[in-house]
């Protein structure tokens, strides 16, 4: 694949039309297509899902999936999956850049209509054909996406909310925090429709719901309401729709509090990326590499490692002790010697673990962001201690083994899927690096610009620019590329 330079992927410059936003793109894409679906609940909070801060919840007839996708595709959407566990089924992730703000815009998206939480019992209401027929654009929702008759809005909203109580609710002496935000959308719902309408939809559309069951879910989420009463709406509601009733899967739970100690993304479903980013010392390489970890990780598996300063193992960490020891007593240069070659080959397998982790997270789905990764042609940067003229002096058959063996270390890692060059003078290089010497700043600038990195397909980027617009650059490359 090539990853040549994609001017159409840069941020837009002075002068040049500014995109719309991806949001409103994606709504009239929708509708010049013909696609049958509707944003079944949160149109309320435009603000929110527009910023990338909330996601975009939209139901999608089976007949338009296939348009559906090619939409998205066009858009630049990246489908993304939950580890088992997370989801139901027929739902899943997209993401989506704007270019115009930088957010990466988040839909959820659903062929069929799943309340209730994925790692307990969840169900399926069938609903999505009166939804979906009944779906067009209304005045006071979003003005972006169609949405549907609010009369099954806000059945739907009841209900969800009913299935999100319990047994932990006893142990509450107030309401829950997520069920303040909930009601301000239900007493909305509730001023847009009679209470008649609510309950001839009800029987109509989903008859295992009485209308006396229904009430008493609805008056569950009042404030005031108890949490006795609360779970025993919740026990009825449940019984009624049975037949609706999904499992969980067996590890559900398991992986609910996995996720929850340790939080990520969700992973691409078209594999992940090994991402590089490269550069003499001053050109921005931490600073962007954290500017893309926080923008991706609250969305997509994100890992963030340096090769060139690999975690030390104890290997390391023991050699490292015995060659400060040698050197304070003044231990023979031969010795001093080899043991710096030690050393230097004792890093080379910690990075080529690291180098392992990355690639093993990338083949799950993740995205990996690599500093200072040690490519052939930059192994003068990081790489043998032989290719930067280090630990020369070590000279016996052992130190050719060890040299051949470190060698080795190197030669086994494959190239990244993406290779970023951050390209900078070597002044400026040393004025933004004071804290380094600058001869020692200087040279590393120089070897980086005398390097021939046409055979790796680095895309090139200007590292001169401010800052702002070297993350944009690379926001805008690195999504292009995944």
């Amino acid at each position: 694949m090539s990853l040549s330079l994609l001017p159409t992927a840069s941020p837009p410059r002075a002068g040049s039309t500014t995109p719309a936003p991806l949001v409103g793109r994606l709504g009239a894409a929708l509708a010049s297509r013909g696609i049958v679906y509707c944003q079944w609940k949160g149109h309320g909070k435009r603000e929110r899902w527009e910023s990338g801060r909330g996601d975009i919840d939209l139901l999608v007839a089976a007949s338009s999936w296939a348009d559906f996708n090619d939409v998205l595709s066009e858009l630049g959407f990246k489908l993304a999956l939950s580890p088992a566990g997370r989801e139901a089924a027929g739902i899943v992730h997209y993401f989506g850049l704007d270019q115009r703000t930088g957010q990466i815009i988040h839909l959820h998206v659903y062929q069929r209509l799943v309340i209730g939480l994925p790692w307990r019992a969840h169900y399926r209401l069938p609903l999505e054909r009166a939804l979906l027929e009944s779906a067009t654009l209304r005045e006071g929702s979003s003005g972006v996406f169609k949405t549907a008759a609010p009369e099954l809005e806000l059945i739907v909203a009841i209900l969800r909310l009913s299935l999100r109580h319990s047994p932990v609710d006893l142990l509450r002496r107030d309401s829950p925090r997520w069920l303040d935000g909930a009601l301000s959308e239900v007493d909305r719902l509730e001023d847009n429709v009679a209470p008649e309408v609510v309950f001839a939809a009800l029987r109509k559309h989903l008859p295992e719901v009485s209308g006396s069951l229904f009430t008493r879910c609805r008056a569950a989420i009042q404030p005031g309401s108890t949490p006795w009463r609360r779970l025993r709406a919740h026990r009825a509601l449940t019984r009624a729709l049975a037949a609706h009733r999904a499992r969980p899967t067996p590890f559900g739970i398991v992986e609910r509090l996995w996720s929850r100690a340790f939080p990520r993304g969700q992973w691409l479903a078209s594999g992940g990326s090994v991402v590089a980013l490269l550069g003499g010392d001053g050109s921005g390489k931490s600073t962007c590499a954290d500017a893309l970890d926080a923008w991706l990780a609250p969305s997509l598996a994100t890992l963030h490692v340096h090769l060139g300063r690999p975690k030390r193992s104890l290997a390391t960490l023991a050699v490292g002790g015995l060659l400060k020891l040698a050197r304070a007593i003044h231990a023979k240069p031969r010795f001093l010697a080899h043991l710096e070659l030690l050393r230097y080959a004792c890093t080379a397998r910690d990075r080529h673990a690291v180098y392992s982790r990355a690639h093993r997270f990338a083949s799950a789905g993740g995205i990996a962001i690599c500093e200072r990764y040690p490519l052939p042609v930059s192994w003068a940067l990081a790489g043998p201690s032989e290719a930067q003229g280090q630990a020369l002096a070590a000279d016996s058959p052992v130190a050719t083994k060890v040299r051949r063996w470190e060698r080795r270390c190197y030669e086994r890692m494959a190239e990244p899927d993406v290779v970023f060059l951050l390209q900078l003078d070597a002044e400026t290089a040393v004025s933004r690096k004071p804290t380094e010497p600058a001869e020692y700043v200087r040279k590393r600038a120089r070897l980086t610009a005398e390097t021939d990195w046409s055979g790796t397909g680095a895309r090139i980027i200007d590292a001169a620019q401010p800052l702002p617009e070297v993350v944009a650059r690379l926001k805008a490359e690195l999504w292009s590329s995944l």
